[in-house]
This record gives C-alpha cells, sequence and structure tokens, in this order.
C-alpha cells in the first residue's frame, strides 16, 4: 500500500466518517481506491472481479471503521481488511476450482505445454515477456491461496516480509517459510508442465 504518513487531513476523514458522515468516507475511499484494486488485481489475478470486489472491500471497511483505533496506521488497516476479502475469495474459488496440471482437461494441457519457452539471454522481446506474464499468470493462479498471497505480496507488491508479517498476523519467520515453500511448490509445478 503507499506509504505516506497518516495526514491531519486523513485523521480528520476517519473521525468523521466514524461519525457516520458520508462525504468524509467517500474522500477515503477516492484517496485508497487504486491502491485497494491493484491489490485485489494482483492477488486475485481477475481483471473482471477486481471491481467487484474492492467494492466489496470498501463496503467491509464503511461497516467496521467505527471499530478502527488508529494504532496502525489507516493504510495498513485497510489493507489487512483486502487481504482477508481476497484470501477468503482464493478458498470459495479453490474449492471449485481445478488446480494440478494433471487434473486438467486434455485442451488444456496442450495449451500449457505448446506455450514456446522464454529465451534467457538478453531481455525479452514483447512476445516473450507476454508469454512469460501468461505463465506467471497461470501458475499463480493455480497456486494455494496462501501460497498466492504471500508470492504477490512480495514479489508483486515489493511488501517487505514485516509488512507481510503485519498484514497477515504471521511471525516474520513464518512469513519466511511460507515463502520459501511457496516459491518451492512454485517451481516444482512449474517443471510438471515442462
Amino acid at each position: 500500500m503507499e506509504n505516506h504518513v497518516q495526514d491531519q487531513q486523513e485523521v480528520e476523514w476517519i473521525r468523521r466518517a466514524q461519525g457516520g458522515e458520508a462525504e468524509a468516507f467517500r474522500l477515503l475511499v477516492e484517496r485508497y481506491q487504486r491502491k485497494v484494486s491493484s491489490l485485489v488485481f494482483h492477488i486475485i489475478r481477475r481483471p473482471d472481479e477486481t471491481e467487484d470486489l474492492s467494492q466489496e472491500i470498501f463496503v467491509k471497511v464503511f461497516r467496521s471503521i467505527r471499530g478502527y483505533n488508529f494504532q496502525a496506521p489507516f493504510r495498513s488497516w485497510i489493507a489487512r481488511i483486502a487481504v482477508n476479502h481476497c484470501y477468503d475469495y482464493l478458498r470459495r474459488q479453490r474449492a471449485s476450482k481445478l488446480t494440478y496440471f494433471w487434473q486438467l482437461s486434455d485442451e488444456a494441457r496442450q495449451v500449457i505445454e505448446s506455450s514456446p519457452e522464454p529465451k534467457v539471454a538478453g531481455k525479452p522481446d514483447v512476445e516473450q515477456e507476454t508469454v512469460l506474464k501468461d505463465l506467471v499468470r497461470k501458475l499463480l493462479d493455480r497456486a494455494p491461496p496462501e501460497d498466492r498471497l504471500v508470492l504477490v505480496m512480495k514479489e508483486m507488491e515489493n511488501l517487505s516480509i514485516e509488512e507481510i508479517g503485519g498484514l497477515l498476523n504471521w511471525s516474520t519467520s513464518k512469513v519466511k517459510v511460507r515463502l520459501h515453500r511457496a516459491r518451492k511448490r512454485l517451481l516444482a509445478d512449474l517443471k510438471r508442465w515442462r
């Protein structure tokens, strides 16, 4: 999430929103909407779901704002709500999805197997970069929800181990272990594709 000090203007908006003022809450939404949407997109990886999930997150923020106690930065408080909401969404989706290579249809396996391997030497061209991004997307789509969360926050949102731990209520050692395991599983999944 955006790294800025909670300014007095924001504190005033929060206090007014806690009192039920819709205009103050709208200003908070405007300030954080892009960051929340970005976080949701990177975790969920489904552009068609990003807007709806972001709106659901802000409904949760609205319902919970009276309980915000200024102990943590507001941006971290919103990020925690967003991450938890995305994690719940992924768990629900996971229950109804095919996730392993051997479970995919023959057609889906052929599409994945026919994806050309990107060249390693030099900077990838536009086509190679597109193929690589598509491969990463497919791997993340198939990853378990906790793996996806920790990988997205570390590798795509560039959050520190400590920030991830704070958002997920995990110790730094737990984040490191989960990140290591998630990377290992992702590489194993990639090898199965090859």
